[in-house]
């Protein structure tokens, strides 16, 4: 049996559970239910962690050393004169103070902010901060107008508020007072934006990406009403990008000033690593890969600078350290961000960078990205190995601003493809394609739902198939395109022909594809009263896929395909 006890740190042993989370400097540290081992334990010291909440066997005898029963004595002691003592307290201010603390408890974590906030000090001066600029009450009104209508855009909006005051001071940047404001209601637009469109758990369409797209005016539209005139073009601009890439402007490098485009890249890191109804948040490493492989749209100098600012450098970062050797980041412990395993490019070994920071990155020269090519062929192998946790990691990072559509068009048809001509000319294990399919399968059917989720059809299709075969990995693929070329399908089986002609009918449609495991008539056309019967087996449908391989989205045309593989099997 297991009793929760607080331990001094030397106390503590491997194998201990933690029985809280830790915090330090309102820093979370390690998660409740951890297992230490004697690494995370020296790390704690290092960390400046005196004691900690642990379970251990309820017999053990360091149940003796429980500090939690003598603290609370002491606590009693201490506190029972002051009891009756009050003291004038600005309800206000207070009420500022603790819209602080509590917010910046649901965003401190060190797998995000890593060497930010690492101190007191630091802590302290952004609270100042807040709080001078939230002497103004209609400031404070505007926060709370955003955080009743949105929790996450209030929550998101303080996150960069922190983060970006820390990092604009770590750069020099002047009149950083002015810049935290403009972070901390860099979003207030989005009071404007529907509740319904913000709380989506899905991907939005483009009309509805359109109209989140208006938070960046309407916030400046009404900053400027508030008074506000000297921040106001940091929500306009916030989603600004180099080249004329971004909204609602397209602005160039040029017509942006340092705290935007310091804002740009803070505002994306935020978003990507926060947790939302529609996704759980990237890693930090993650989030900074996703900005560098776009690192043409933001300020590149400032992306390194920024890295450095954090201590979190990802992997195939190029980096010097601290003794004057060059190294590049080979991992990154999800635990110990700021302690990652790199390989020495002079000596071509690895090494883990010591817990007591004898040796550290000094900073970041460079970062190789690896292409969609690269990405994509590790994620074929994982396939090929039905290795499904590791090909999921590439996965997600594959399908990162991808379009739905593109995501079938770029990778569930050419990976498809890959399997197919493995198994056909290099003859690889049957029992193996086919689980590799089971695994690309579940993926199409993950995206199968985003696409209806995203669907607003322009026609209908009638699609003859027994219900048996609807589960099939091809039908599942043609569903997708279908989806793609806004078709929606309707699926019915074979047996009533005149059910089929009432829904074509119904549907307004000349043509119902019949799909079949094998044909069993000889006749591929067949003209009926109401319109006409086309008849496909699954080989043809096989090869229908294929073709579609690098084909343009708009190019598309399903009708097309589907009647051209017809006449190309009149001409066999």
């Amino acid at each position: 049996m297991l009793r929760k006890v607080t331990l001094s740190i030397d106390e503590v042993e491997a194998n201990d559970i933690l029985a809280e989370d830790i915090f330090s400097e309102y820093r979370f540290l390690a998660k409740k239910d951890l297992v230490l081992t004697e690494r995370i334990i020296e790390l704690l010291k290092l960390r400046k962690v005196d004691e900690l909440a642990v379970f251990i066997p309820a017999d053990s005898a360091r149940v003796a050393y429980d500090l939690s029963m003598q603290r609370t004595r002491e606590y009693e002691e201490l506190f029972e004169p002051l009891l009756d003592e009050k003291e004038p307290v600005d309800d206000y201010q207070e009420m500022v103070s603790q819209l602080f603390m509590t917010t910046l408890e649901n965003v401190v974590h060190e797998l995000r902010y890593g060497q930010i906030l690492k101190s007191l000090q630091d802590t302290a001066y952004v609270q100042g901060v807040f709080e001078k600029i939230l002497e103004k009450k209609h400031r404070y009104d505007l926060l709370i107008r955003l955080k009743e209508w949105d929790e996450y855009s209030f929550v998101h909006s303080f996150d960069v508020f922190v983060l970006g005051t820390i990092f604009a001071r770590y750069l020099g940047l002047a009149d950083i007072e002015t810049l935290a404001r403009g972070y901390l209601f860099h979003d207030i637009g989005k009071v404007f934006i529907p509740q319904e469109i913000l709380n989506l758990k899905r991907k939005l369409s483009e009309d509805e990406f359109d109209i989140v797209k208006m938070h960046t005016t309407k916030g400046y539209e009404l900053l400027i009403e508030n008074n506000e005139e000297d921040i106001a073009y940091l929500a306009r601009d916030h989603h600004e990008r180099f080249a004329g890439k971004g909204y609602p402007n397209q602005l160039c490098a040029d017509e942006m000033s340092e705290g935007v485009q310091l804002l740009q890249i803070i505002d994306g890191y935020s978003a990507m690593t926060s947790k939302r109804v529609y996704h759980t948040g990237y890693g930090a490493t993650d989030a900074l890969a996703v900005l560098y492989r776009d690192r043409h749209l933001y300020n590149e100098s400032f992306m390194h600078k920024f890295v450095e600012c954090l201590g979190i450098y990802p992997v195939n970062s190029v980096v010097l350290l601290s003794d004057n050797r060059s190294a590049q980041v080979e991992l990154v412990y999800d635990l110990f961000p700021t302690l990652p395993k790199v390989k020495l490019l002079d000596e071509q070994t690895s090494m883990n960078l010591p817990l007591n920071y004898s040796v550290k990155i000094l900073k970041m020269i460079d970062y190789r990205v690896d292409s969609f090519e690269e990405i994509f062929n590790l994620f074929v192998e994982q396939l090929i190995r039905c290795d499904e946790q590791n090909l999921r990691m590439h996965y997600s990072k594959l399908i990162d601003h991808l379009h739905p559509k593109e995501i079938v068009l770029k990778i569930f048809l050419p990976a498809f493809r890959i399997l197919r001509l493995l198994t056909r000319e290099i003859q690889t294990d049957r029992t193996k394609y086919q689980n590799s399919i089971l695994i690309l399968k579940k993926l199409l059917e993950e995206q199968l739902n985003v696409l209806y989720m995203d669907y607003q059809h322009e026609q209908t299709t009638i699609l003859v198939v027994e219900t048996s075969l609807r589960e099939n990995f091809f039908i599942k693929l043609l569903q997708s395109i279908l989806y793609i070329d806004k078709i929606v399908p309707f699926f019915i089986n074979p047996e009533d022909e005149q059910r089929i002609t009432q829904l074509m009918n119904h549907c307004q449609v000349n043509v119902a594809y019949f799909i079949e495991d094998e044909l069993t008539v000889e006749k591929r056309v067949r003209p009926m009263r109401e319109g006409t019967f086309l008849y496909y087996s699954l080989a043809d449908i096989e090869e229908i896929l294929v073709s579609l391989i690098g084909m343009s989205m708009k190019k598309f045309s399903f009708e097309e395909k589907m009647q051209e593989r017809l006449f190309s099997t009149y001409k066999a």
